[in-house]
């Protein structure tokens, strides 16, 4: 019988070596996860929820538009997705993003180009709450910033020009632009940014969901049917190889 090429018998040992080492990582997560699945009843950190960023970007759900943000006091205020977020929570829905929020008297202010909305700011524990809104037809013209004048008056500035709001807010004066501190945006913190994600995203995704897309590859997208054809292809190579080298190895030993 003619001896096996060393070359070729080292090369077949470290192909079926690789292909081993592949395989007994895909075996163990799909014993792992279909045996998390198959108890899921029994299993209480089956019943729980995903929130990690990493997984929940799997999913999209990953902000796409731009963030807009302003601090104003202790409060934080972003325009995230279509949504006015006010400290961590989602306070309401709009079209255009916030260019301003400023605190006057007792109340918050919120505007977009088009929108201002009034909220109640006075410190008695309570989340603020929407008293009122304007829109473009009671204001004096498409919003770029706001600000706050003498006496905390509520000024903005317009196309139009520098226009403040009497003691009703009912009706707008022109207003010299000198003295106005106006609402400019800023970075959000670590911690505010976290929270405005995890209003974002909601409540997170069920465990068991993450575990059975895990499972079956769908957890990465259009390319999970592929993974897992691929690894169905390294389970048999793993096999084909195995047999050649033990029929190989029986030729040698003349068996």
């Amino acid at each position: 019988m003619s001896r096996l090429n060393p070359r070729l018998r080292r090369s077949l040992i470290a192909v079926h070596r690789f292909f081993g080492q592949t395989a007994a990582v895909i075996v163990v997560l799909l014993a792992l996860t279909g045996l998390a699945l198959n108890h899921e009843n029994d299993l209480d950190f089956v019943k729980g929820t995903v929130r990690s960023e990493t997984v929940l970007n799997l999913y999209g759900l990953e902000p796409q538009g731009a963030w807009v943000h302003f601090s104003e006091g202790p409060h934080s205020c972003a325009s995230l997705e279509h949504r006015i977020y006010l400290d961590g929570a989602v306070l309401t829905t709009t079209e255009k993003p916030l260019i301003g929020v400023i605190h006057f008297q007792h109340f918050l202010a919120l505007a977009t180009s088009d929108r201002l909305l009034l909220l109640d700011a006075m410190p008695h524990g309570d989340p603020p709450q929407i008293l009122d809104q304007m829109d473009s037809a009671s204001l004096p013209g498409t919003l770029s910033r706001i600000g706050r004048g003498e006496a905390e008056a509520l000024v903005v500035e317009t196309e139009r020009g520098v226009f403040v709001a009497d003691a009703s807010l009912l009706k707008w004066q022109p207003h010299s632009a000198e003295s106005v501190v106006w609402s400019e945006a800023s970075e959000p913190t670590a911690e505010q940014r976290s929270a405005i994600l995890a209003a974002f995203r909601g409540e997170g995704l069920p465990r068991a969901r993450v575990i059975a897309d895990l499972h079956s590859g769908r957890i990465f997208g259009r390319y999970g049917p592929l993974l897992m054809d691929a690894s169905a292809v390294i389970l048999l190579l793993l096999v084909a190889t195995g047999i050649m080298g033990s029929g190989l190895g029986r030729r040698r030993r003349g068996d």
